[in-house]
């Protein structure tokens, strides 16, 4: 079964939409940072000579752009119930001005249009009106989203095809007004190694702008990558990850959302120490882990890692009689130090009388996470409702990836591994020191603030 990723795209989020602005209450002054063009100067359209001797009426739809100095441009008629009506129309929206528009409280150009109506009451009017009623002022055209025109498959990790695990990446992103990405982030991760992916297939994604009227627009979207294994089962997911039942199997089993690896305790590795830990645990109705306990583990913190690991993981609910509903589930997991990879190569690194891996100092720019998976609070002490911290040292390699986490300090041991867990799914933009990408050894506190109820 060969691994496929999907792109999605989702629901476009247009910001800087077009609130109108108001007079701000004098005591709480506002500043306005977005708003369509307001008209500060209008005239009433002259009746056609033709149209009053003919006794006729009608109604001009115009399209027009409000510049960055408020004059009107690009006037040109979209509807109309008679063409005696357009020129007289036209000639009178030119006339207009406006305030221009605002985005992000500076002026931008936007795209307007209006009905503009002509009645035969006018003509015998004693003034004209100073503006025009509420029905007939000048309002924004709606924006178009910006929409994919070429969109290539991301490949799926080579790092996951044994476990087949399904994924997910979801971003938010800037096209600007040439159909170009700018400033991609990651809103959420099911896993590390799906992340880089993800944002390279983004990169090669072609959009068309936003566009309202004539004009395109820059637009934030939203965009989620799917990843999974054709054809792969949940039966056939859980036995790849070597997950067990412990029951009566539902009529639907509950499949990974999230499964991160547990840390491999740094001096084990080091040490090229092997061995296994096995840990049972329920996830509930709602897909969350819960009642995590070691059966049994060649080492105490080979037990620590999985569980800390476990806790952290996400899965869709089992499904009996149609509902969702809690199942008791077993996971076994093997610590072997790896034989090639950037673990592999990081730990030669570490060993003695080896090159090392030096700090951060000295790069060509700032580290610059692209996802920090969130620390889960340890099942254990959540009764006690403490605050706790711990202290990560770690290696972000030369690809970003955040490697071999090592407690150094803890105010609880269930802290420093539910940190560690977390920041082994942190990815960066790639450490480059003149020009060359490197790896970085760093360290950062992680807090713990009670849990809510």
């Amino acid at each position: 079964m060969k691994p496929r990723a999907f792109l999605i795209i989702a629901a476009f989020a247009l910001w800087g939409g077009w609130a109108a602005r108001s007079a701000p209450p004098p005591a709480a002054p506002v500043v306005a940072d977005f708003g369509e063009a307001i008209l500060s100067n209008w005239v009433q359209p002259d009746y056609p000579e033709a149209a009053r001797q003919a006794k006729r009426e009608g109604r001009v739809t115009v399209e027009f752009v409000v510049e960055l100095d408020g004059r009107v441009s690009r006037a040109q008629v979209a509807n109309s119930s008679n063409e005696m009506f357009n020129e007289a129309a036209l000639a009178a929206v030119r006339r207009w001005t406006f305030d221009p528009a605002l985005e992000e409280g500076q002026p931008a150009v936007s795209a307007m249009t209006v009905p503009i109506e002509f009645r035969l009451a006018q003509l015998t009017q004693k003034s004209p009106p100073i503006s025009p009623a509420n029905e007939f002022m000048p309002h924004a055209r709606k924006l178009t989203p910006a929409r994919v025109t070429q969109a290539p498959d991301p490949d799926y990790p080579a790092e996951l095809e044994e476990r087949k695990l399904p994924g997910e990446v979801r971003m938010e992103f800037t096209v600007d007004t040439n159909g170009r990405v700018v400033a991609p982030r990651v809103l959420w991760a099911s896993h590390a190694a799906f992340v880089e992916t993800a944002l390279r297939a983004l990169e090669n994604t072609a959009f068309e702008p936003a566009r309202q009227g004539p004009l395109a627009k820059t637009a934030a979207m939203q965009y989620p990558v799917e990843f999974s294994v054709t054809g792969a089962k949940r039966a056939e997911i859980l036995d790849a990850n070597r997950i067990t039942v412990l029951a009566d199997s539902p009529d639907t089993l509950p499949q990974p959302v999230v499964l991160v690896e547990p840390v491999y305790p740094l001096e084990r590795l080091l040490a090229r120490d092997r061995g296994s830990a096995t840990v049972e645990f329920k996830v509930n109705a709602r897909g969350r882990t819960e009642e995590v306990t070691v059966a049994a583990a060649t080492a105490p913190e080979y037990g620590a890692a999985l569980t800390a690991a476990v806790e952290a993981w996400m899965l869709q609910p089992a499904i009996a009689a149609g509902v969702p509903v809690p199942i008791k589930l077993r996971v076994v997991h093997e610590f072997v130090p790896p034989a090639t990879g950037g673990v592999a190569r990081l730990t030669e690194n570490l060993r003695p009388g080896a090159a090392g891996v030096g700090g951060a100092s000295g790069l060509d720019q700032k580290l610059k996470p692209l996802w920090r998976g969130f620390a889960v609070y340890p099942a254990a002490l959540r009764p006690k409702r403490i605050q706790g911290e711990a202290r990560i040292e770690f290696i972000i390699d030369r690809d970003g990836r955040a490697r071999l986490p090592r407690v150094i300090s803890a105010t609880r041991e269930e802290f420093g591994w539910a940190a560690a867990t977390a920041i082994s799914q942190w990815v960066f933009e790639r450490p480059m020191r003149k020009g060359e990408p490197v790896d970085v050894r760093v360290s950062i506190p992680v807090d713990f603030p009670p849990p809510a109820d």
